[in-house]
């Protein structure tokens, strides 16, 4: 088992020398692995019941179960360890290791937190995501003697709840007595030769098209402004004012559905770029009346080619004001109409998350494409490529406030319209993990 040796302290986490441990780092630090084999090394030792929390772990595959399953499959075989679906544990020890989040049930922050009151060694990975509120109940749960509390995160930015949680200066690399805090991002690592070819050519090949990426993603160098932004790299060189609707191919319809404003795109897809040509931005409609708008822009006979429908997949479900879902209002209106249509529609919504990260791929590529073109018409989409932002240190988009809108009315107009084409690009270009 090769072990770099700044994590050393990992592997004597039951010495008692330190109760805390904090690892940041970019990409290809390592940080995460290191932990999985300490800890199952812990696990050989002893009986010990550890938890993987995250704040908003949705499914036990989005946590760090998968790493783990890996691990035990190949390191760790023979060693005693067996697995379900959500727990891993050691037959010969009789140690414990369960996956759990906040959005796993439906009940407040207090209750869920519960489960942690007896663990040995609690993991909590992308901690830069837990907020203060939870880090607070978090802390008063634990906080018994003989725990060792481990924290893996990213610097998404200069103020994070974590690290004044924690009591972590970064800026000078110092921590509470008995807390272990490290920094490695995988320059100082790639010599070992652990690091994969496909990955340093990919680390260089982000570094030359997205250095700002770079520097955040692979050199943990938080940018405030540029993370603030949903969209990153979005500049002139998406919009193109050659784009038109060109009545032999498709358009592709992705809606959104929002009563005020109703809000969607139109656009051609050639197989890997998406030409966005127009924007219906309407306000206090109903689905029928964008339908009627989309056919008096874009009548029968001036589209041959196949109206491919996309966008937010709970529109599938019928409303308390409708006895049909709002697609079945647009199919039923185009086919009367005499358009030929297509559904493109997941079962439910991806991650928000998802979307924005499929998005962004696709407004500047990491081979330094652009493949989302944008007319400049398309007045509502442009304002919010360039508008729209994160709550400060959160995934979450920063929504206008009621009175954000009575101050600036061109807010309302803000999330709605990139909800309905990332819905579009998403499905076409999922980011799938490699």
């Amino acid at each position: 088992m090769i072990f770099y040796k700044k994590y050393f302290p990992l592997l004597q986490m039951d010495s008692g020398k330190y109760d805390t441990f904090a690892l940041t780092g970019g990409r290809g630090s390592l940080k995460t692995g290191h932990v999985c084999r300490a800890v199952l090394c812990q696990m050989l030792k002893s009986k010990k019941r550890v938890a993987v929390f995250r704040e908003t772990k949705i499914s036990t595959e989005e946590s760090l179960y998968i790493e783990f399953k890996e691990l035990v499959n190949t390191e760790f075989r023979n060693r005693g360890f067996e697995y379900t679906k959500n727990r891993i544990v050691n037959t010969r020890t009789d140690s414990e290791l369960f996956f759990m989040g906040l959005q796993d049930k439906n009940q407040n922050a207090r209750e869920n937190l519960k489960g942690l009151a007896q663990v040995d060694i609690l993991i909590v990975d992308e901690a830069q995501m837990i907020s203060k509120a939870v880090w607070q109940i978090l802390l008063k749960t634990i906080r018994k003697k003989g725990v060792v509390l481990i924290v893996i995160y990213n610097r998404i930015s200069d103020e994070l709840p974590v690290e004044s949680a924690l009591f972590l200066d970064y800026e000078n690399m110092k921590a509470p007595e008995k807390t272990y805090f490290v920094e490695v991002n995988y320059p100082e690592i790639k010599h070992l030769g652990i690091l994969s070819d496909k990955f340093l050519e990919y680390a260089e090949l982000i570094k030359k098209n997205k250095p700002e990426e770079y520097k955040k993603d692979y050199l943990n160098k938080s940018d405030v402004s540029d993370m603030a932004k949903v969209v990153k790299y979005w500049s002139s060189e998406n919009v193109n004012e050659d784009i038109r609707h060109v009545p032999d191919l498709d358009i592709y319809w992705s809606l959104d559905f929002n009563v005020n404003p109703f809000m969607s795109t139109l656009s051609h897809y050639d197989g890997k770029k998406f030409f966005v040509f127009d924007e219906l931005v309407l306000n206090n409609v109903i689905t029928q009346d964008a339908v009627d708008e989309f056919i008096r822009r874009y009548p029968p006979e001036k589209v041959k080619g196949i109206v491919q429908i996309c966008g937010d997949a709970s529109g599938k479900y019928r409303k308390t004001q409708s006895r049909y879902s709002d697609y079945a209002i647009i199919i039923n209106a185009l086919s009367k109409a005499g358009y030929h249509y297509k559904l493109n529609l997941r079962s439910f919504n991806p991650p928000i998350l998802a979307r924005i990260n499929a998005f962004n791929k696709q407004v500047f590529s990491d081979d330094g494409e652009r493949n989302v073109l944008v007319h400049p018409k398309c007045k509502w989409l442009i304002y919010n490529m360039k508008n729209l932002k994160f709550k400060e240190g959160t995934s979450l988009i920063d929504e206008a406030t009621p009175s954000q809108i009575s101050d600036d009315n061109d807010k309302l107009y803000l999330g709605h319209i990139f909800d309905a084409v990332s819905y579009m690009v998403e499905f076409f270009k999922p980011v799938v993990p490699k």
